[in-house]
């Protein structure tokens, strides 16, 4: 059974977080306090039970009660409940044996009065009392036998005598789906999540434990070790049946009751409640772990992790299919030097390979955000004192969409902290624009352009570049473009008018043009040019200097493509294409001979920047 997607509600900072997609591998973001580690808790108590407190609760404002008119008590109440659901998919085998379909949700409550529940979302019997036959006592069978007029087929004294018929009879009745309690062999099928703290890289004996429980649990599950430890709950139950004889005579006396029923239900799970680690130095001293230094804990911290992935692939021939695990990671780049993140990269790339493995991991370092697909990327922001999931796709059970996406900004060169963390996207035609401009902002407003929140991308004619501008736009991020006047007309240009508002921008607002009277390199003055020519690129010996005359010449056509041909045919160092044309000039140029009309554009950029987002995807 593997884990696919996770919902949240009412617990801690996560007041309602739906639909958040655990991948082969996935990198949870978002900024401190924002729900990360609440997330990964939050996925331990789904699948193991982990006890939660009053305190784990969420509180809300008055708003997000719906209580009836008149009950003003309670609107400043905590929310009733915790509930964490889970979307799971099953293997042939599981939906045979469990009889579930491929595809079902499970969620566990808990509720400070009544305690913790597991459920899970099938369809049953719309009468709820023929749904959980096999929590029924025998004479409570017997009742609803009597009341549906159900007889026994076998001897009446035999338990399913009774419950064989109930259960026929469930299923001619109408079906409806419902959440119903799981059944213990529901519950022993959930992902076995192996919990890697941010805190164990100080304690690796925390490290340890949690991969021999995870261990000990894969055990239990053979059927062997199963029926054992199904007979020695029997026997505990057994043992208590003088106390309970005793028990149910003195509430019988007590109450004058005629009858009382006590049914105890004795559950063995083991569980490692501890590791002591020590090691031997030099001389064969043995000490504890903890007096070895930060240092040698974290290298250990780090190769038991790199150990997880072989120890939890070890399993029983009886057992088949491998038990699913989920590894879970809270900020395991800590306090580790890019060296070490690689091998954590490496180790994520390794466990999330695995056919019956997902990895998830909660984590601020670009390093690990920026080494997996963007699709993997989940983002956690705060907006309004509430958290919400950003992930990148236009329908995020839409697998091919989200490959598709994540192709184009892979291919726009985007890294994926650029894409979760810039504000202002803006788009020009091509390399010579995104190499030149950096170097023109930087003279014109004295600051690099990235630190303006301005992320710079060439478009060029990949019509997919206007595809993703418009998903960006869809999704809460500005955008703008910055296109060469020519363009607008001119069709072997992706950015033209009739394509820009076919995707459904607005020329006047998202639109800026260069050009006098159409190109960027227009803009800057024959003297310019000429100068810059004679400085950079030193024309033959035989020809002499370049004059600004020859450059006004060059304008009557297309200017950058003869200013490119008089340049390279005039020296052997001349410039080899548009890029090293516009790179040379601006980095020549001095800052008062900016064109002015590129220092409107570069100060539009930068107010622009100022109202821009963040904003949620």
């Amino acid at each position: 059974m593997q884990i696919c997607s996770v919902s949240v509600e009412g617990f801690r900072c996560l007041a309602d977080v739906a639909g958040v997609p655990v991948l082969s591998q996935t990198i949870l973001t978002g900024q401190n306090e924002g729900g990360k580690t609440a997330l990964l808790d939050a996925l331990n108590f789904l699948l193991h039970g982990t006890a939660l407190s009053e305190h784990d609760l969420t509180y809300v404002g008055d708003g997000d009660l719906q209580e009836p008119e008149g009950d003003t008590a309670a609107l400043h109440a905590r929310v009733p409940q915790t509930v964490v659901t889970g979307s799971f998919s099953l293997n042939a085998e599981e939906q045979l044996r469990l009889e579930l379909p491929e595809q079902v949700r499970i969620r566990r409550r808990f509720r400070p009065e009544a305690g913790m529940f597991l459920e899970v979302h099938r369809r049953v019997c719309q009468d709820p009392q023929l749904r959980d036959l096999a929590a029924v006592k025998l004479p409570g069978l017997k009742e609803l036998a009597a009341v549906h007029g159900v007889e026994p087929v076998g001897q009446a004294s035999a338990r399913n005598s009774w419950e064989q018929p109930l259960r026929a009879l469930a299923q001619q009745l109408k079906q409806v789906d419902a959440w119903v309690p799981a059944a213990s062999e529901v519950a022993a099928a959930l992902p076995t999540m192996v919990y890697f703290k941010g805190d164990s890289v100080q304690a690796p004996e925390a490290v340890i434990q949690s991969l021999l429980n995870s261990r000990l649990r894969e055990y239990t599950r053979a059927d062997e070790v199963a029926k054992r430890v199904t007979d020695l709950e029997g026997y505990l139950a057994e043992s208590l049946k003088e106390d309970i004889d005793s028990i149910r005579s003195h509430i019988a006396q007590r109450c004058t009751l005629p009858s009382v029923e006590l049914a105890p239900q004795v559950q063995v799970r083991p569980t490692l409640v501890g590791v002591e680690l020590n090691v031997l130095d030099s001389q064969g001293r043995r000490f504890p772990l903890s007096s070895a230094g930060t240092g040698r804990s974290r290298r250990i911290s780090l190769a038991l992790w790199e150990s997880s992935n072989e120890l939890l692939g070890q399993h029983d021939a009886t057992q088949t299919p491998e038990s699913d695990v989920l590894f879970v990671y809270d900020e395991p780049d800590t306090h580790l030097d890019y060296s070490h993140q690689r091998r954590i990269m490496a180790l994520l790339q390794l466990q999330s390979s695995r056919p019956n493995a997902r990895v998830i991991v909660a984590t601020h370092s670009l390093n690990l955000i920026d080494g997996v697909d963007i699709s993997s990327v989940v983002h956690l922001r705060t907006q309004e004192g509430r958290v919400r999931a950003e992930v990148l796709s236009e329908d995020s059970a839409d697998k091919d969409v989200r490959r598709h996406l994540s192709t184009i900004a892979t291919t726009l060169g985007f890294r994926n902290s650029v894409l979760l963390h810039e504000r202002f996207f803006v788009a020009v035609e091509g390399v010579s624009e995104t190499s030149a401009f950096p170097i023109l902002f930087r003279k014109h407003a004295g600051f690099p352009i990235q630190s303006a929140g301005i992320c710079l991308w060439a478009g060029g004619s990949n019509e997919g570049a206007l595809r993703f501008a418009r998903f960006l736009k869809d999704h809460g991020r500005d955008v703008a473009f910055v296109v060469d006047k020519d363009s607008r007309t001119n069709q072997r240009h992706v950015f033209r008018d009739d394509k820009l508002k076919e995707h459904g921008f607005d020329l006047k607002q998202e639109c800026l043009y260069l050009g006098s009277p159409n190109e960027l390199e227009d803009l800057f003055t024959n003297d310019d040019w000429a100068e810059t020519a004679n400085a950079l690129w030193r024309p033959n010996a035989e020809r002499g200097p370049w004059q600004p005359q020859e450059i006004e010449e060059l304008r009557a056509g297309k200017f950058s493509s003869h200013l490119l041909d008089l340049l390279k045919g005039g020296s052997p160092e001349g410039p080899k294409n548009k890029e090293d044309l516009m790179v040379g000039i601006a980095a020549h140029l001095a800052q008062d001979r900016i064109p002015a009309a590129l220092s409107t554009v570069f100060d539009a950029l930068v107010s622009r920047a100022q109202d821009a987002g963040p904003h949620l995807w």
